[in-house]
């Protein structure tokens, strides 16, 4: 199975993310779309420490180490 990203978001999410990134100049799309989907995971049963790793590395980028650094 294959993952396809969805380009056309409705107007609204879209106007609202504009404004975000505008006014969050270290977020970036893909970082917002890294932490919602994987909070959605998480949410939603899944228990996996990489995808735990990967919404806390969305949030704080400069704060989590990746695994096996120290």
């Amino acid at each position: 199975m294959r993952i396809l990203m969805v380009d056309n978001l409705p107007d609204e999410i879209t106007q609202h993310l504009q404004s975000f990134l505008l006014e969050r100049p270290g977020w970036t799309q893909e970082r917002i779309i890294r932490s919602a989907l994987s909070l959605f995971l998480l949410q939603n049963g899944v228990r996996d420490q990489a995808v735990s790793e990967l919404y806390l590395q969305a949030m704080f980028p400069s704060r989590v180490l990746k695994r096996g650094e120290s």
